[in-house]
C-alpha cells in the first residue's frame, strides 16, 4: 500500500497533534500529502457550558471555531515549511463521522490519531471517537500515544508484526511491508505460542513434546512468511515465544525497541472484536510506540440447506 493521503483529524488540543511527529518518521513529503480537518459538534462543549445562555453560547461556538482554524493555520504552515502539500478541512457534525465521511470522500490510505485527548483516548479502550473510526475506517488507522514524545529526526529501525498463522492477521503484512521499506526499518515477526496446559496432570516430557510441535508449526509459517519479505527486499527477523500474547508483545516491543506495531483488525464491532480481542486492547493502553491498525476482511461461513444436503458459503 503507498501512503499518498493521510488525514489527521485535530480537536483544538495540543495533544491531539501530538500524532504529527510520530507520523513524520514514516512518510515524506515527495510520496504523502496530508489533509488536517476539524469536526466542530455541537455536544462538544466543555464541561463548564452545561445550561449556557443563548448568546453565551453563540460566544462558545466562535471562540471554538476561532481556535481550530488557527490551529489548522498554523500546523499547515509548519507542514508546508518543511515541503508537505497539506489540505485542511473545517466540518460541523459529529466527530467520528465527519473523519469517516471526509476519509472516503477524499480517498485517504491512511487515518492518523492521538491515543489521548479531550475525549479521552488512549485507556485501554480506544473512547468512542477512535473506536468507530478504528472499526468503520477502510483504510489502516495510524494511533500514536501522545504521552510518548519522538527524538526530531530519528529514523525507525524495527517494527514488530504479530501473526497467529490466520488470514486476518496476514491481513496486516502488506503494510508492514510498505512502512518498512518506505524507512529501511527491520521487521520483527513474531508468534506466540501458548503454553499447553491441560485440566490433567502430564510429564513434562509431554507438555514440552507438545509445545515443540507447535513451536516447530510457527517457525516453518514465519520462515514463510520472512521467504516473501525477503523477496521484497525487506529485511526481517523471527521469534516465537510461548506466553501470554499482550504481555509477551508489551515486553518485545521494550526488548527491542520497537518504533511501530502492525496488527490487524476485525473491523465490525468494536476492540473486543480485533484479532487476539482483548490483547489488542491491552497494547492499545499500554503501548509507547505507535500501533498502525489494519482492517482485515473474515471469511464467515454460511450453512444453506439443499433438499437433504448442506452447502457451505463464504462470505466477507
Amino acid at each position: 500500500m503507498m501512503i499518498r493521503r493521510v488525514l489527521i483529524p485535530l480537536d483544538g488540543s495540543e495533544l491531539a497533534e501530538q500524532v504529527i511527529p510520530h507520523l513524520l518518521r514514516f512518510i515524506t513529503p515527495d510520496q504523502t500529502e496530508l489533509l488536517l480537518m476539524t469536526a466542530l459538534s455541537s455536544t462538544s462543549h466543555s464541561l463548564v457550558e452545561d445550561t449556557p445562555s443563548l448568546p453565551a453560547s453563540k460566544q462558545t461556538a466562535v471562540s471554538r471555531e476561532h481556535k481550530a482554524r488557527a490551529q489548522l493555520y498554523n500546523i499547515t504552515q509548519k507542514l508546508n515549511q518543511i515541503g508537505f502539500n497539506v489540505m485542511d478541512r473545517l466540518l460541523s457534525g459529529i466527530p467520528a463521522e465527519s473523519i469517516l465521511r471526509l476519509a472516503e470522500e477524499t480517498f485517504v490510505d491512511l487515518i492518523a490519531m492521538s491515543t489521548h485527548g479531550r475525549t479521552g483516548l488512549g485507556r485501554a479502550l480506544l473512547g468512542s471517537i477512535a473506536d468507530e473510526v478504528v472499526c468503520s475506517a477502510r483504510p489502516p488507522v495510524f494511533l500514536a500515544p501522545a504521552a510518548i514524545t519522538v527524538k526530531p529526526g530519528s529514523v525507525p529501525r524495527a517494527i514488530l508484526l504479530p501473526l497467529d498463522g490466520t488470514p486476518l492477521a496476514e491481513a496486516a503484512i502488506p503494510a508492514a511491508r510498505q512502512f518498512a521499506q518506505n524507512t529501511g526499518a527491520t521487521l520483527s515477526l513474531i508468534r506466540v505460542v501458548r503454553p499447553n496446559h491441560s485440566g490433567h496432570e502430564q510429564h513434562d516430557e509431554q507438555v514440552s513434546a507438545g509445545e515443540q510441535s507447535d513451536a516447530h508449526q510457527a517457525i516453518s509459517y514465519l520462515e514463510r512468511i520472512q521467504l516473501q519479505l525477503q523477496l521484497a527486499n525487506v529485511p526481517s527477523h523471527y521469534q516465537v515465544a510461548s506466553g501470554n500474547p499482550a504481555e509477551v508483545i508489551i515486553r518485545t516491543m521494550h526488548a527491542e525497541n520497537i518504533d511501530l506495531i502492525v496488527m490487524s483488525t476485525h473491523g465490525r464491532s468494536g476492540v473486543e472484536r480485533m484479532v487476539y480481542g482483548s490483547v489488542t486492547s491491552r497494547i492499545i493502553g499500554n503501548t509507547t510506540c505507535p500501533l498502525l491498525l489494519v482492517r482485515g476482511m473474515v471469511p464467515v461461513e454460511v450453512y444453506e440447506s439443499n433438499d437433504d444436503r448442506v452447502s457451505v458459503a463464504s462470505f466477507c
